[in-house]
């Protein structure tokens, strides 16, 4: 995965944790364990947290991302939804809709 497909990918994984409003220390936990698993460099993660909004355009960015990288989208948002045990519907409205941009 390129460095701008890891920061879209970890900016939209954040983008569905704060979907509810609140970060929290789970969430923000799993969201450090994503850019373990991708191989971020300190730099590139400081870049991928500030763009963390949920003002942004989801379709955007997953339309941004490389195949290789919407390929592993799904699991990844699946997986940041059930980290803290809840599900709200704002994070579940999220994941469907990456689920149909995904195809």
């Amino acid at each position: 995965m390129s460095p701008e497909d890891r920061k879209r990918f970890v900016q939209i994984v954040g983008q569905v944790l704060i979907a509810d409003g609140i970060l929290g220390d789970a969430e923000r936990e799993h969201l450090d364990r994503v850019m373990d698993e991708l191989g971020m460099p300190d730099a590139e993660r400081k870049e991928a947290l500030k763009g963390i909004d949920l003002d942004s355009d989801v379709a955007e960015r997953v339309a941004a991302l490389s195949p290789e990288a919407r390929g592993q989208l799904v699991g990844a948002v699946e997986r940041a939804v059930s980290v803290d045990g809840d599900v709200p519907k704002s994070e579940a409205y999220l994941l469907e809709k990456i689920r149909e941009l995904v195809g």
